[in-house]
């Protein structure tokens, strides 16, 4: 059939109306695409376990190019201050970092404070567990909270059921009259041969920072405030009257005093996890975290995982806990793609995946509120609400203090009153 030339030209047009329409079509698409997340080269360091989160990565890069260049690295807890230090002033650091609050305040002049004004005080406290709330400082959020580590109370089932006991101590007037007395075992010369709980040391108790910081904040310390970039310590002060501190110092040595009848730790002792590990200690402080690792280094371990102690007469109760959350570095060159993978990995989900295969606890109420059905999960869980901490200078040194003040203590060389003034002095040099 032969075509008329308006017909032909009525074709012609048609075609190009559709090719205009396909071009169209793509180049819209295109733009639609280029309106995505812009990230870039990101890279975060941190002491959580690399795997987890490395998975994670990989599964956004996956689904989303942008994400093709992150990259996690961890790096070991008491080298990282040192490590990140001398990789920014040689222009190479990290662009995110992923550490516990306890290296807050010596970090916090390489971190990018979070404005309340995009993330306001009231939503930190909304959607986190309380003791989240330490990375909120006078001028800003300094990391969005991912988990929590609370302290807990692991214990032998064989040796505490061999001794009528069915479940760990509730309180700390229990573990004292009741367990203590049972489960320590000395020979005549009063030589300790088993020990029912590791306290009254310092440098071969594992967690013993974490200890005394839980029987502080139950004796109701005020602990360190924060205002204007400015520090006051107030270990030794209550709201209510008293001294935590010396209470929690007296407390705490009774456990390493030959003369006392709590006497059941001494300097000569291996390290407490060690003894816990091979069933020559009864009850072993330790974070929920460690779960998994003591089930794998002695698989014939009969132990459980209970809540710390309190007080008898405690209508409160609290536990020492370590908090994580992602800090922007301050002189990040990729500060927007940095805000980016911070926002996505912070997400409800993500955070809880990355606190879950770590062993730890979301730090998110609505993830607490689910609960586990996890073996320490479970209980660590119930703890994660009701742990705190403080803002410490930095780990190393304040275990120096602590050392020095117990040792002061248990070798006479001071009172309760004059070791811990001494120490609230030496306390204070270290935040200046």
């Amino acid at each position: 059939m032969k075509l008329r030339p308006f017909e032909i030209v009525l074709i012609a047009a048609f075609v190009g109306l559709g090719l205009f329409a396909l071009v169209f079509l793509s180049a819209f698409q295109n733009s639609q695409k280029d309106t995505g997340p812009t990230i870039g080269v990101v890279t975060i360091w941190g002491t959580l376990d690399a795997r987890p989160i490395e998975a994670l990565l990989d599964e956004l890069a996956t689904a989303d190019d942008a994400y093709v260049d992150v990259s996690y690295r961890q790096v070991d807890e008491n080298q990282f201050t040192s490590e990140l230090t001398n990789a920014l002033a040689d222009g190479r650091g990290p662009d995110v970092i992923l550490v516990s609050h306890e290296k807050l305040i010596e970090l916090r002049r390489r971190i990018s404070p979070i404005s309340y004004e995009s993330f306001p005080i009231r939503d930190v406290r909304s959607l986190y567990v309380d003791g989240a709330e330490i990375f909120a400082l006078s001028d800003g959020l300094y990391a969005y909270p991912i988990a929590v580590d609370p302290l807990m109370l692991y214990w032998n089932r064989d040796l505490l059921t061999s001794n009528n006991f069915l479940e760990a101590p509730k309180t700390w007037e229990s573990l004292v009259t009741n367990y203590v007395p049972s489960l320590t075992v000395r020979d005549f010369n009063r030589s300790l041969e088993r020990s029912a709980v590791a306290m009254g040391e310092y440098e071969n108790i594992n967690n013993a920072f974490g200890i005394i910081s839980a029987l502080l904040i139950q004796s109701g310390s005020r602990l360190v405030e924060e205002a204007d970039g400015t520090y006051e310590i107030y270990l030794n002060e209550t709201r209510q009257g008293g001294n935590p501190l010396v209470t929690t110092t007296d407390f705490y040595t009774r456990f390493s005093r030959p003369n006392n009848t709590l006497y059941s730790w001494n300097r000569s002792q291996a390290l407490d996890k060690e003894q816990f590990l091979s069933e020559d200690l009864a009850m072993y402080f330790g974070f929920a975290s460690e779960g998994l690792e003591i089930e794998r280094l002695n698989p014939n371990l009969n132990f459980d995982i209970a809540e710390v102690p309190q007080g008898a007469s405690a209508t409160i109760r609290r536990t020492y806990g370590k908090f994580y959350g992602l800090s922007l570095v301050r002189n990040t060159v990729n500060p927007s793609g940095a805000a980016a993978v911070m926002s996505v990995l912070a997400s409800a989900d993500n955070a809880k995946r990355i606190a879950v295969e770590a062993g730890l606890v979301p730090a998110s109420r609505s993830a607490v509120s689910a609960g586990s059905n996890d073996t320490y999960g479970r209980l660590a869980y119930r703890s994660a609400p009701i742990a705190y901490g403080w803002l410490n200078p930095a780990r190393s040194r304040v275990d120096s203090v602590l050392t020095t003040l117990m040792r002061d203590v248990t070798e006479g060389r001071f009172t309760e009153e004059q070791a811990t003034t001494d120490a609230i002095g030496r306390l204070e040099l270290e935040y200046n």
